[in-house]
């Protein structure tokens, strides 16, 4: 009887032609090199996304020196504006090239079949975010993240010699990787590739992605010093009584995903419209500015300030702010928590569109738990609940989320793997599905009839 090589991977005399770069079938290649590849990804990947966390950590602190937490601070109107300007310059002058939208550029080059990437992309993606969220960006570093996982897939494909028609699969695991190694989230990495850049894989593939993902992940997380981003430390126990009040979160989350799309829509297409570089950066810099003048918990991911949501700080959302003197008050928390839910979506678009170099993932989850928050106290306050609002807000992260991108399994997973609170995950479940149904009967308004 004749031995299989062990040493190759061979497509299946059934599938589809191994010409067909699309195919997710397996293509014959060596099959130590090819798992040196997925280590070397995984590895490579989750080491540039803590540089890339450690570099927006570092350019944040310094630029915020001599703040004070129990006034207003003027600096807010400056330093957002030149984090702008700088990416611009940087991206239009510098690098002769645009790095706005990662993850669509990703889906544009996966569709286009341009699979070799420059090399500059597996480190020019952190200049660009790091400065631009450094600054005060109101964005996330998931969609840069992204695209510098596909380039390190890309580049190590061709340096190992990777059959060429592995490279699409690649680069979509190198995406998820990313992914996985800014949230720490391995599921969610892998969920990204497969929900959202909707790479159709079979068996090894998906194998290769959840290595890679599983890898970057935890490279990360050690360089991290084994911590989450989110240290949440109040369990809530599942209360059947809770069912309706998170399934009217999840209606609730629904229907600001849609106002949230909408004024992040309509502020891309206003920048769209400006056909000068240096207008468009210094109006998207100067919206910035004023908007965290008045509300700081803008500035850049705003993970700090979920932390303290979440952990029953809600009140430090004044602090830095004009607001501090209404720091007892629940009416003034309130609305400052409404202001900041009505411009986060524009303040996304104007990080982006305006010129910067960011993603609009991270903004959802920020957005989700002030909307939870909203939700809860809103439920105390004018219907004498004793709801805990701070177990809805991290609730209302996955439904946001799942809202807003339409991908309720990553947005599920990155919202439990990235707070370590598994055990959520029914209430994760009711007010992600809620949510989707909501935003998908609103998308499809115009084909049902009633």
């Amino acid at each position: 009887m004749n031995s299989t090589d062990t040493n190759t991977i061979s497509a299946p005399s059934a599938t589809p032609s191994s010409s067909d770069p699309s195919s997710p079938h397996a293509i014959p290649t060596p099959v130590r090199r090819l798992l040196l590849a997925v280590v070397a990804i995984g590895i490579v990947t989750g080491l540039a996304t803590f540089l890339m966390k450690e570099a927006i950590k570092w350019i944040g602190k310094l630029a915020s020196l001599g703040m004070k937490a129990d006034s207003s601070n003027y600096i807010f109107l400056i330093l957002p504006v030149a984090g702008i300007i700088l990416a611009m310059v940087f991206q239009r002058y510098i690098l002769k090239q645009d790095l706005s939208h990662g993850t669509a550029m990703i889906k544009r080059d996966l569709k286009d079949g341009k699979y070799e990437l420059s090399k500059d992309l597996m480190y020019t993606n952190i200049i660009g975010c790091s400065v631009t969220i450094g600054f005060g960006g109101s964005a996330g570093a998931e969609g840069p993240s992204a695209y510098t996982g596909a380039a390190i897939a890309s580049n190590f494909a061709r340096w190992l010699k990777i059959d060429p028609r592995w490279m699409r699969l690649l680069v979509g695991i190198g995406a998820g990787a990313g992914i996985a190694g800014i949230f720490k989230s391995p599921v969610g990495g892998a969920l990204f590739t497969l929900e959202v850049l909707g790479l159709e894989l079979s068996t090894l593939p998906v194998i290769a992605l959840i290595a890679a993902c599983l890898i970057s992940s935890c490279t990360a997380l050690a360089f991290g010093g084994f911590a989450f981003d989110l240290k949440f430390v109040d369990y809530m126990p599942f209360d059947p009584a809770n069912f309706i009040w998170m399934s009217l979160l999840g209606l609730f989350c629904g229907v600001y995903s849609i106002y949230y799309n909408y004024s992040k829509t309509n502020m891309s297409k206003l920048l769209g419209r400006m056909n000068n570089p240096w207008l468009r950066a210094v109006s998207a810099g100067i919206i910035l500015s004023v908007s965290i003048f008045f509300f700081p918990s803008l500035f850049g991911e705003g993970y700090t300030v979920v932390d303290k949501i979440i952990n029953c700080r809600p009140s430090e959302l004044l602090s830095y702010s004009p607001f501090y003197t209404g720091l007892s008050s629940t009416h003034v928390l309130m609305l400052v928590v409404t202001g900041v839910l009505l411009l986060k979506g524009i303040m996304v678009a104007a990080t982006i569109d305006g010129g910067g170099v960011a993603g609009s993932f991270a903004p959802t989850l920020f957005a989700g738990c002030l909307a939870g928050l909203l939700f809860g106290l809103i439920m105390n306050t004018w219907f004498g609940c004793t709801l805990p609002v701070e177990n809805y807000a991290l609730l209302g992260m996955a439904g946001v989320m799942t809202g807003t991108i339409k991908a309720p399994l990553m947005a599920i997973f990155i919202t439990a793997e990235m707070s370590n609170s598994y055990q959520f995950m029914f209430g994760f479940l009711i007010v992600s599905a809620l949510s989707y149904g909501v935003v998908m009967l609103w998308d499809n308004r115009k084909s049902i009839k009633i």
